[in-house]
């Protein structure tokens, strides 16, 4: 069991990194864009971020099985601080989801400045948590 959860974790991890790097060439691309290409570009980088929140749903799901079947629920320092990675990551992921959701029915379109800061925290906290996750695992 414990390898197909990790499957299922390393899975969700490639797709959402791999996700969150084609919404930013997306992002860069809309910003030097004009005229129609720029809304589709954001339909597009707004579809990645909702398969991306889908991924980050499953790797806590696959985490915290894990976690929990093989470490019986010990916590240690450097897992308290991918947990609090992994929380920043998911709470900026439901923030723009829900921004994007509202600029779906008509409402003002994100800051793109705000977009571009939140995907490098994104970003950066993923790479954390990777790194957090390989020293407490190791």
């Amino acid at each position: 069991m414990l390898e197909l959860l990790k499957i299922i974790h390393f899975l969700a991890l490639g797709t959402g990194v791999g996700l969150g790097v084609a919404s930013m060439v997306l992002g860069l691309r809309a910003a030097a864009a004009q005229g129609p290409a720029v809304p589709a570009l954001r339909q597009a980088q707004a579809k990645l971020g909702r398969i991306a929140l889908i991924a980050i749903v499953f790797l806590w799901i696959s985490g915290l099985w894990m976690w929990q079947a093989y470490n019986e629920g010990t916590m240690e320092t450097l897992f308290l601080a991918k947990i609090a990675f992994v929380l920043v990551l998911t709470a900026l992921s439901i923030d723009l989801n829900l921004r994007g959701a509202k600029v779906a029915k008509g409402g003002t379109p994100v800051d793109p400045a705000y977009a571009k800061r939140s995907g490098m925290i994104m970003g950066s906290m993923s790479l954390m948590a990777v790194i957090s996750a390989v020293l407490v695992f190791s």
